[in-house]
Formats: C-alpha cells, sequence, structure tokens
C-alpha cells in the first residue's frame, strides 16, 4: 500500500562525496611520498623532512573525511595552504626552474570556489598567494636566493615535467571537489524539499495520507482509468461510534485506534493503491485497476480484523471498535468526486443497517 513514498536519499550519480575526498586525499599522500623519496635521493634534507610532515597531514585527514564528509571548506583550505607552503618551501630550496612555482598558480582561483562566508576571505587569500608567488621569483632570480644549486639540469627539466602535469592534476582536484559540493548541496536541498513536501502530504497520527494528497491521487487514478478503461475501486470508511470511544475512555484511546486502523488499512491494501485519512475518523482507499468485487474483499478483510481486535484505556477498561464501509467501482465516466458521494452514500446506508458492514452497490437499496 502506497501509505507514503519513499524519499530520495542523498545519493551520487557516481562517486559519494566521503569517497571523493578520501580518493583526493590519497592522491595527495602519494604524491608526497613521491617527493620524499626524490629529496631523500637528490640529498635536499630540509625538503625530505617537510615531506614527512605533509604525508602526516594526509594522514590525519583521512579518518576526518570519513567522519565528517560535510566538511569540505576545511579539508580543501588545509589542502590548498599545504600546498602553497610546500611548493614555496621547494621553490627556495631547489629553485624556479624546478616548477613548483606551478603550484602556486594553480591555487590562485581556487579561493574563488570555495564557500567562504565572507567574500572578503577569498581576495585576502588570492593577495596572499600573488605576494608569494611575487616573493619567491624575486628571492630566487639569482643563485644566491637557492640553497641547493647543483641539482643536475636534466634532473630538474624532469622534475618541471612532472610538477606540470601534477599541476594540471590539481586543477582537475580541485574543479572535482567544487563541482561535487555543488552536487552534494543540491542533492540535500532536493532531499530537504522533498521531505517537507512529504510533511504536507501526511496526517501527523495516521501517518496515512492526507485528504490533500488523496486528491491528487485520485485526480491521477482517474485518468488512468479513461485511458485504460479498467475501472479501480474506493472505498470510503468510518469508525463506528467513535465519539462514543473519545467521549468514554479519552482522546488517548481514540488516537489509539486511528493509529491501529491506519496500520491494518495499510497491511490490507495492495501495494499500488493509496489509502488516506479523510478527516477525523473517516477514512478513504482507492486502488486502481480493481473493481468493487476487489474493493469489497480489501474492505471485509479490514473489518473483520478490526472487528476481532480488542483495545484497553489508559484506566485499564478493554473496549473494540467496528467500521462501516461504503464501496464502489469507478470507471472514470463520471469525476471522482461523484464517485466519493456515492461511497459516501453507502457507508452511511449501511450506518442504518446496522454498522459493523461493507456496503456495495448490489447491498444498496434506495428508500422508495
Amino acid at each position: 500500500m502506497k501509505k507514503t513514498r519513499q524519499l530520495s536519499a542523498v545519493k551520487y550519480s557516481r562517486i559519494s562525496m566521503p569517497v571523493t575526498l578520501v580518493l583526493l586525499d590519497l592522491c595527495f599522500l602519494a604524491a608526497h611520498v613521491f617527493f620524499l623519496i626524490f629529496f631523500r635521493i637528490q640529498g635536499v634534507p630540509e625538503m625530505f623532512c617537510f615531506n614527512f610532515f605533509s604525508i602526516a597531514v594526509y594522514a590525519g585527514m583521512l579518518p576526518c573525511i570519513v567522519k565528517a564528509p560535510d566538511h569540505v571548506l576545511l579539508f580543501s583550505t588545509v589542502t590548498m595552504l599545504e600546498v602553497l607552503a610546500h611548493a614555496g618551501a621547494a621553490t627556495l630550496f631547489i629553485g624556479w626552474p624546478s616548477g613548483f612555482p606551478l603550484f602556486i598558480i594553480c591555487c590562485a582561483p581556487f579561493p574563488f570556489f570555495l564557500p567562504y562566508k565572507r567574500d572578503i576571505v577569498a581576495y585576502l587569500a588570492e593577495l596572499l598567494i600573488m605576494a608569494e608567488f611575487i616573493a619567491l621569483r624575486i628571492i630566487t632570480a639569482s643563485a644566491d636566493g637557492v640553497v641547493y644549486t647543483d641539482l643536475p639540469d636534466s634532473t630538474l627539466r624532469r622534475l618541471f615535467m612532472y610538477n606540470g602535469i601534477v599541476s594540471f592534476w590539481m586543477i582537475i582536484v580541485f574543479s572535482t571537489i567544487y563541482k561535487r559540493s555543488k552536487q552534494f548541496d543540491r542533492l540535500k536541498l532536493k532531499a530537504k524539499n522533498e521531505s517537507l513536501s512529504m510533511l504536507a502530504k501526511i496526517d501527523p497520527l495516521s501517518q496515512l495520507f492526507n485528504r490533500r494528497a488523496m486528491v491528487d491521487f485520485l485526480k491521477q487514478i482517474e485518468q488512468h482509468a479513461k485511458e485504460s478503461g479498467v475501472e479501480y475501486a474506493l472505498a470510503m470508511a468510518d469508525l463506528d461510534d467513535f465519539k462514543h470511544v473519545n467521549d468514554t475512555y479519552g482522546h488517548s484511546a481514540g488516537d489509539t485506534v486511528i493509529t491501529a486502523i491506519a496500520g491494518i488499512m495499510t497491511e490490507e491494501v495492495p501495494s499500488e493503491g493509496y489509502v488516506c485519512r479523510w478527516g477525523g475518523e473517516e477514512l478513504l482507499f482507492a486502488v486502481p485497476e480493481a473493481g468493487a468485487d476487489k474493493g469489497r474483499e480489501i474492505a471485509e478483510r479490514i473489518r473483520k480484523r478490526l472487528s476481532e481486535r480488542s483495545f484497553t484505556s489508559a484506566e485499564g477498561e478493554e473496549f473494540s471498535v467496528t467500521i462501516t464501509f461504503g464501496v464502489c467501482g469507478c470507471d472514470g465516466s463520471i469525476p471522482y468526486e461523484r464517485y466519493l458521494s456515492i461511497a459516501d452514500k453507502y457507508l452511511y446506508y449501511g450506518k442504518k443497517l446496522g454498522k459493523n458492514r461493507v456496503v456495495c452497490e448490489s447491498d444498496y437499496l434506495p428508500e422508495e
């Protein structure tokens, strides 16, 4: 029974945000393992130690990403700061031709991609990046500004090529983070809107569809019946002597009864059908591609199950409740509102006959 429609979860078309961040973090981790080995071989102990620090940063972020994948801004900012610090230090130690300044250029646009609360933060970050780039160029303009100048030109050329490739990869990395973050935000907003929309359609006590939602479904079912030429079953129900239950045993007992009948109807109405709390103690169900006989069969099962069930009030008093149904088959030849009136007429005819029964067209004998 279509009591409620399942809300769409925040899903991703390819890879989820946590997995994306973990993969990116592992890529940065691998890059620094390479630099660790490279600087060890080339005899640059300062950068060898620096890469130990960088590896620790990315290794430490892994569990944080798993626990809090929503903190994209924090992870992106830490990554950008580490890249700028590493690129600046490497340029000072082995020179401009190594290609490490390319990383600084790559970082330039990304403060504007990140969702800082104040726009001024992005502009300040941009100024700092620009200042670092200019300062490094001035310092390393002469050999005196570089600590290690004895690296072979062939090594520097290969390192430049490697850093150039990694720089392009970094652009893809930051762009991916930005894209995934925006997608994540859109999907969260969509899920929230769906949740709010669903709440507007659900009766809070019974957790069945409310009247407004049911009207929309009836219009859809009616249109389907017109196009297919196949009947749908419509049943109006009313709990017998419900006011007596509330007055005698209290409104909490009445709420228990409403919850119970909602559960029974949810279980008995087929998955393609709809159930709603029409108002107060009135309930309604509709099943596409099912005639009056099928509707009567469903209603009888519901009626029987409720009549066999006993309830206990807050004071420990036991009581039972019955329900009366009016059921009709609808072929879409007249508006659904007319069918609702017909089902309601059958329902109250059943009340006159003694309640606790299901009334269809074959049972109805209009008064002369």
